[in-house]
């Protein structure tokens, strides 16, 4: 009988754990339940706000097609004036890839670089280069200046400029049949490699500049 009393007991009491831990189970369960809808759900994002987020990063800016085509009537000046040899010399003096006398290399250079540069850094193709675009835009800048003054094709006219010097120029009248034969002769000259690149560029073609720099780079390793 004693056997059969704790037995009895014994079941009891692990009934009653088994419900004392059903109950907090179920308490623990309630609470996290209130705590979750307790907690605010997050603000709603405007949408304006998810417009912003989704905003694509700009594209880099497109290269100005003004500037592009000013550095081919570059390239083609420098082809008829020392067919891209940096070292050459010319009759007056000029030097470099552009052929800059040392008058206007002086008055560049100082506008440049708050100094004039010794007139042998000209055969450095990079200066040279800088300071010939530097003196195109001053001779640009004139011809704007002077615009009521003629009725021409603005690139003959710069070219003009650039090969007899606006002095000449402005002597001329700014007529072109009136300069001399061999700035016209240079006009022409530079006009047709000048409209050779533009028609390459636009159609996509390596221009025979970029194949000579890429066949010399070949070259060179």
């Amino acid at each position: 009988m004693k056997e059969s009393r704790f037995n009895t007991e014994g079941v009891r009491w692990l009934g009653a754990i088994i419900s004392a831990g059903v109950v907090l189970l179920l308490q623990l369960h309630l609470e996290a339940a209130h705590r979750v809808e307790a907690t605010p759900p997050p603000p709603l994002r405007s949408v304006e706000s998810v417009a912003q987020a989704a905003v694509i990063p700009a594209p880099e800016p497109v290269a100005d097609p003004g500037e592009s085509l000013a550095e081919l009537l570059v390239e083609s000046i420098i082809m008829i004036e020392s067919g891209g040899d940096p070292a050459v010399v010319g009759r007056h003096g000029e030097r470099g890839l552009m052929q800059i006398k040392s008058d206007t290399w002086r008055e560049v250079t100082t506008s440049l670089y708050g100094r004039s540069l010794s007139f042998s850094r000209a055969f450095d193709p990079d200066i040279n280069r800088r300071v010939g675009k530097a003196y195109l835009s001053k001779l640009h800048t004139f011809l704007v200046d002077h615009r009521g003054d003629w009725n021409a094709d603005e690139r003959s006219l710069l070219l003009a400029c650039y090969n007899a010097g606006p002095g000449r120029v402005v002597q001329s009248g700014f007529a072109l049949d009136t300069l001399p034969a061999s700035t016209r002769d240079y006009i022409a000259r530079v006009s047709a490699i000048h409209d050779d690149l533009i028609a390459e560029r636009q159609s996509g073609q390596p221009s025979w500049i970029e194949l000579s720099a890429a066949s010399a780079i070949h070259r060179d390793t």
